[in-house]
């Protein structure tokens, strides 16, 4: 009843209201066309977090967060995880095992990630188009290429370093068996191993090993690599246009 009714409510009001707001401001102070849609990807962001979170209830009540999975509770919520950022709170029912936990609020958390991908996009337009003595291409590399590697480790990897011990178990289980070839007799998890930096989560088994991480490190180390050939670009152009031309 909260996540389907109260929810949704308090968000649609929240929503016309800073809706009344942004008219009132937009018609008085006349911003440029990438504030606008900076302000509306911060108040998107805004009410998908609050949201993502049921208004702080998911911190202090979160059992009434998850409800019941069925009306006659034929699978009782055994425990309740919540993370603060990215905000989510998944469900653990008795038949999670199988079919894994629920996330009741993960449509707020998809509205934050789309409004902050507003507001950094509209920053970044309004950074790139101010007057520099580097290109507007090399100064939009050096800013995307972090931000594609901290998208990569706050969708990905941070998610990926919090998961329990029984959990990373399942998730080399199930990367064992990908692989159409793999005959499901036995398989072993020896060991698991988590890095930060570089980050991997090895998994060992009897007769192999896998990195669950590997292509998000392939990803972050390629975004690095971007941003030091970008940012050396850019100093680069800055330092021949503060030259003086010959014969001046």
């Amino acid at each position: 009843m909260l996540v389907f009714y109260a929810v949704p409510l308090v968000s649609l009001f929240l929503c016309a209201a800073g809706s009344v707001a942004y008219l009132l401001w937009a018609a008085l102070r006349r911003p440029s066309r990438q504030v606008r849609w900076a302000v509306i990807g911060a108040g998107v962001a805004v009410l998908g977090y609050a949201g993502a979170v049921a208004y702080g209830l998911a911190f202090t009540d979160p059992v009434q967060v998850c409800g019941r999975k069925t009306l006659d509770d034929d699978f009782p919520l055994v425990r309740v995880r919540v993370d603060a950022f990215p905000p989510d709170v998944a469900c653990y029912w008795s038949d999670s095992a199988a079919h894994g936990p629920s996330h009741p609020t993960v449509l707020g958390t998809w509205v934050m990630r789309a409004g902050t991908g507003v507001l950094v996009v509209a920053l970044s337009v309004i950074l790139i188009g101010r007057r520099s003595r580097a290109s507007r291409w090399v100064r939009a590399g050096a800013i995307w290429s972090p931000l594609a590697a901290a998208m990569i480790w706050v969708i990905s990897v941070g998610p990926a370093m919090e998961l329990s011990r029984t959990e990373l178990y399942d998730a080399c289980l199930h990367d064992k068996t990908i692989p159409p070839d793999t005959k499901l007799i036995r398989i072993d998890v020896r060991d698991i191993e988590r890095t930060v930096f570089p980050p991997s989560l090895t998994c060992t088994y009897s007769d192999s090993e896998a990195d669950l991480l590997a292509p998000e490190r392939t990803g972050l180390l390629g975004c690095g690599v971007a941003f030091v050939a970008f940012a050396g670009a850019a100093l680069s152009q800055a330092a021949r246009a503060g030259r003086p031309k010959p014969g001046m």
